[in-house]
């Protein structure tokens, strides 16, 4: 009986234990996709895009700071000026960033639906402020002037940003002073700046108090993806090894 049961024996719990580190790794190339890596990957980008917010604030503030001239509803576009002209664009694009890189960040957190209405929102009235903020305020658009427009582009815009620091206030993943202060800037960043120049400046300032803040949190929030990966991985290699030696183990059957 002995020798029977050590013949008959199989090496089924080897070849386990030789494969399944191959098939367990979540950050493997040569595999399909999981919700580990997509995970991973969001975290990841939203780790480096964060570092747009204050990066936004400095170039917005620089481009807004002392620019009182011109009749148009942004000034500091309406002076002829390339410069500013081209700051206002690259500004914009780093604040549309800065909000992606919120809602990849807070995708799994308690206010991931207030960080993802942020960015539509937002990516909403940069789509109605771009075209109407440069002309004259008297422009006739169809019914409209060029003003309204952009004030109403402006409005929009601003809602996308209080509803984003709604979503960072209320995650438990930053402080909540980071997220008060980008409700408080995201009106200045907006309509309030278009009516009243100086506020845009002001706004500036409370988003690279906020920005700073966030993007040094962001660095310590998610762990490396590869020392995650490697630490599931493990994990998961021993649970399938001493499932397999349990089963054909002589003593369970």
């Amino acid at each position: 009986m002995t020798k029977t049961a050590k013949f008959t024996r199989p090496a089924g719990p080897t070849k386990a234990h030789r494969t399944a580190p191959h098939t367990s790794e979540p950050h493997t190339s040569d595999g399909p996709p999981t919700n580990v890596t997509w995970a991973w990957s969001v975290r990841r980008l939203g780790r480096v895009l964060m570092w747009t917010l204050p990066a936004y604030a400095v170039v917005f503030g620089g481009v807004t700071f002392g620019r009182m001239d011109g009749g148009g509803p942004a000034p500091y576009l309406a002076n002829g000026r390339l410069p500013h002209l081209i700051g206002w664009v690259v500004a914009t694009w780093l604040g549309v960033v800065a909000l992606l890189a919120i809602a990849c960040l807070l995708a799994a957190a308690r206010s991931r639906r207030s960080a993802a209405a942020g960015l539509l929102i937002g990516l909403t009235g940069i789509a109605l402020l771009l075209p109407f903020a440069a002309l004259p305020p008297d422009t006739a658009v169809y019914d409209w002037d060029a003003r309204r427009l952009a004030l109403a582009g402006a409005g929009v815009y601003s809602l996308g940003w209080v509803l984003a620091g709604w979503a960072v206030a209320r995650s438990k993943l930053f402080s909540k002073a980071d997220g008060l202060m980008l409700m408080v800037a995201g009106p200045m960043l907006g309509v309030g700046g278009l009516l009243v120049g100086p506020l845009q400046t002001v706004g500036a300032i409370f988003v690279l108090a906020a920005g700073i803040g966030m993007a040094w949190s962001a660095g310590h929030l998610v762990p490396a993806p590869r020392r995650g990966a490697s630490a599931e991985a493990a994990a998961a290699t021993g649970a399938r090894a001493v499932a397999a030696r349990a089963a054909v183990h002589p003593l369970t059957h």
